[in-house]
């Protein structure tokens, strides 16, 4: 009898297959884009493994806890809370950051500005900043490629500087990356003081605001993607900034929408910037503004 009662349960059981299987249909049901990473993705969070480790056990049963956590989370998922919010962190660079409902999600474009840097500036030392720095993704990245520079990572809202500072001490670098509160660089010195200067500021104009995807649209902080005007108007404030503040020589290197990298040269240009141009982003979009002091 015990045996009988055993099998029945064992039968009813759902393996990690039918989980990720089940998932993956519903989520493609409802039109959310990679359903089966999205399916893997938080079942591996609640296993506490890594994805690729799941297929060696696809076959196992899932305990019934695990199960409804795992359909917790994607019943989330199905709200289309974007799942690095869910499962609370994001890949940049080959390292995991932190992120949290109030920061952008990093995003693979912007792995092209450190890639730049380290070509262009490869021992580069001294200060550099990061305005707007939202989870800390480059202002971490560049204290941790170039050990000899120290970051100044700046928001106006309080919540992307508590995940910097969270990030900076998970990897290690807290005592070079410094966390302050201001509108650009509006609270340091209209000097020459930085040596190398990033941003990935707002560049989503109001007008097509409404037709981004619910996850960016409804989830991720508006402040962090209307750059006003255009998508122009923030992204033109903080060269502004830029170009009073670089040492000789110096660098910016700031993202941008597709249709923006015109208007952004002129901008450097009129503010004596040497050299503005565009680099294209993996999908041959122009994405990044380069200029130098």
């Amino acid at each position: 009898m015990f045996t009988d009662v055993h099998l029945w349960f064992h039968s009813v059981m759902t393996s990690t297959r039918q989980f990720i299987e089940t998932w993956r249909d519903r989520f493609k049901r409802e039109e959310i884009d990679d359903a089966r990473l999205n399916a893997e993705l938080l079942l591996a969070h609640v296993l506490g493994v890594l994805r690729g480790e799941l297929a060696m056990r696809l076959d196992d049963d899932l305990p019934r806890d695990t199960e409804s956590q795992a359909e917790a989370l994607c019943s989330r998922r199905l709200r289309r809370e974007p799942v690095d919010y869910i499962i609370g962190h994001r890949e940049f660079f080959g390292r995991e950051f932190h992120v949290q409902s109030g920061v952008l999600i990093p995003r693979p474009e912007t792995e092209i500005i450190i890639e730049l840097v380290r070509t262009q500036y490869p021992d580069v030392s001294g200060w550099a900043a990061d305005i707007g720095c939202g989870s800390g993704a480059l202002a971490v990245t560049l204290a941790l490629e170039f050990p000899a520079l120290k970051v100044l990572a700046t928001d106006i809202s309080p919540t992307p500087l508590k995940v910097t500072r969270r990030n900076a001490e998970k990897h290690g670098v807290a005592s070079r990356v410094f966390c302050a509160r201001m509108d650009g660089l509006s609270a340091t010195r209209p000097v020459p003081t930085f040596d190398l200067i990033v941003s990935n500021p707002p560049y989503v104009s109001p007008a097509d605001y409404p037709e981004l995807q619910p996850e960016v649209r409804d989830h991720e902080p508006e402040e962090a993607l209307l750059g006003g005007r255009e998508g122009l108007a923030v992204a033109e404030h903080v060269l502004s900034h830029v170009a009073q503040r670089l040492k000789p020589g110096a660098g910016v290197f700031l993202e941008h929408g597709m249709e923006q990298g015109p208007a952004l040269v002129a901008t450097a240009a009129n503010l004596s910037l040497q050299n503005p141009h565009t680099v294209s982003d993996y999908a041959g979009l122009d994405r990044i503004l380069v200029a130098h002091a």
